[in-house]
C-alpha cells in the first residue's frame, strides 16, 4: 500500500488519473469562455487557438478516463 492509497483510500496513479482529468476539463471550460472573449474581441485567430487547445484538453481527458477504467477494472 503506498502513502496515496493510505490518504486518500485508492493507489496514486487513480487519484493522479483522476486530478488530471478535473483540471483538463476544468481548463476547458475557461478555454471555451476565452474563446468566447477572443471572438467579442474581434479576434477570431485567438478564438479558434482557444477552442483547439480545449479540443486537446477534452482528448486527452478521454486518454485519461480510459485508462482509469481499466486501473477500476483491475481493483
Amino acid at each position: 500500500m503506498d502513502a496515496g492509497e493510505r490518504k486518500y483510500g485508492v493507489s496514486n496513479i487513480v487519484y493522479d488519473i483522476i486530478q488530471s482529468v478535473g483540471n483538463l476539463l476544468q481548463g476547458q471550460e475557461k478555454l471555451q469562455e476565452y474563446a468566447r472573449d477572443a471572438e467579442q474581441a474581434g479576434d477570431s485567430e485567438a478564438a479558434t487557438a482557444f477552442r483547439t487547445v480545449a479540443e486537446g484538453n477534452r482528448a486527452a481527458a478521454q486518454t485519461l478516463l480510459k485508462r482509469l477504467r481499466a486501473h477500476l477494472d483491475e481493483m
